[in-house]
């Protein structure tokens, strides 16, 4: 999700009804949290009528990280949730620009488009940088807790990855402390890291907060088959 005033000061148009059909699906609250069968499955079937891995960015904000993979991955397929609208507009024209044919972008509660996952549907999940939302207001907008982690360990194929980033020490602390819940979701150490990060892999928040100084947290888990007990 696009933080401080960011999101509103994007210069872009909405995308034309071709672009919009091809690149951008709107889910609007109401009718997912009401008809969810209305929708969709978040899955690769669901969204691109294959069987190709796919790999989902939840708060994709303008889609600097999918639109980086998307270029160096043809055969994977990614998808973006974003709540605002003028990131996602760019996101889509700059996904048009590339002639990208392996990536959309739904514009929806990510807190209700989780929902829609697809049983072992997910190869790959990144979080990185979610908004704070440090009012009172807007706590129960937060992405990390357990209902969306749920879906994650649902969605992911065993040895799928969940990728986590951010600048700010409670949210990270917090993931870390709802990770017990989630058993299917295994913290990996450092080495064992899926995801290089290079520039061209950077988020504009990434590259906003690291020039800032701000220390960068990161987390990565990987899905594990559940033991059975007994």
């Amino acid at each position: 999700m696009g933080r401080g005033r960011y999101p509103a000061r994007l210069r872009v148009a909405p995308p034309s009804a071709d672009l919009a059909a091809r690149y951008l699906r709107v889910w609007p609250s109401r009718e997912l949290y009401h008809n969810p069968s209305a929708f969709p499955l978040l899955s690769s079937s669901g969204l691109f009528g294959n069987q190709r891995p796919l790999e989902l960015d939840i708060g994709c904000a303008t889609g600097d990280l999918l639109l980086a993979l998307a270029a160096a991955n043809p055969e994977v397929n990614y998808v973006g949730i974003e709540l605002v609208a003028k990131p996602l507009w760019r996101a889509v024209e700059r996904a048009a620009t590339a002639q990208l044919n392996n990536l959309c972008f739904i514009q929806a509660d990510a807190r209700l488009a989780c929902r829609q996952i697809g049983d072992k549907a997910l190869q790959t999940v990144y979080i990185h940088f979610p908004a704070p939302l440090l009012r009172k207001r807007q706590r129960n907008q937060l992405l990390i807790g357990l209902p969306i982690l749920s879906q994650l360990e649902r969605g992911l194929v065993p040895g799928g990855r969940l990728s986590f980033m951010s600048d700010q020490p409670d949210l990270y602390e917090q993931l870390l402390s709802l990770i017990p819940a989630t058993p299917q979701l295994q913290l990996l150490n450092p080495e064992a890291w899926s995801l290089p990060l290079s520039n061209l892999l950077k988020s504009h928040y990434h590259r906003r907060w690291e020039a800032r100084g701000r220390p960068i947290l990161r987390a990565e888990f990987i899905g594990v088959m559940c033991r059975n007990s007994g």
